[in-house]
């Protein structure tokens, strides 16, 4: 799920009847776009990818191991912004519905003001988790390809007898000539100088 609709678009996962059809009255006063409701069941996963909800409220009175990890099993192959709505008040069980993905965990009574907040507060929480993450993703990307560049550097420098900064230079120039980055034109010398020195 790349980005959240204006209008989200929610699924319900509840294998309680009763608090399903509460959640779809209060979303649908609150102008939600709702799917019908599910059944939490192991092989989830392929309806959700089907629905694309934004959303998805998950009602479990007491999340136990296995319906963890089928949260975590969802929130891996489809991650978006999970409301578990629950009675467990556990210190513990809160913290590993956080930890298999759940955005944001609520327990009490739900009204329609109540649970706009939450999934507003699910929403705020998933981008901002997303966007550190992306981050850091960014961050090992570019940690990797200074090593590459830096490998890439020293063997110029050994091969053409010059400095690490005349080396530099020669692989700007080959990237630009080449119209490619420069990470790639070092990962290609670094690639060549392997094959050249494997013994087979």
């Amino acid at each position: 799920m790349e980005q959240i609709n204006a209008t989200p678009n929610v699924l319900i996962i509840d294998n309680n009847p009763e608090r399903a059809i509460l959640l779809v009255e209060i979303l649908e006063a609150s102008r939600y776009n709702v799917s019908a409701p599910l059944r939490l069941q192991k092989d989830i996963t392929d309806q959700v990818s089907r629905l694309k909800p934004d959303i998805i409220l998950i009602g479990v009175d007491f999340p136990g191991q296995a319906v963890l990890d089928s949260v975590a099993a969802l929130y891996g192959s489809y991650p978006c912004p999970i409301v578990m709505f629950s009675r467990d008040e556990r210190p513990q069980t809160i913290q590993a519905a956080t930890h298999a993905g759940v955005s944001a965990y609520a327990v009490g009574k739900l009204t329609v003001a109540r649970v706009k907040t939450i999934i507003e507060a699910a929403i705020a929480r998933f981008c901002e988790f997303r966007a550190l993450r992306q981050e850091l993703e960014k961050t090992k990307l570019d940690l990797a390809e200074r090593k590459i560049i830096e490998r890439a550097k020293e063997m110029v420098a050994q091969q053409r007898g010059c400095n690490e900064a005349q080396a530099y230079q020669i692989l700007r120039k080959m990237a630009m000539n080449r119209r490619r980055r420069l990470a790639e034109i070092s990962q290609d010398i670094l690639s060549a100088s392997e094959i050249l020195t494997s013994k087979l």
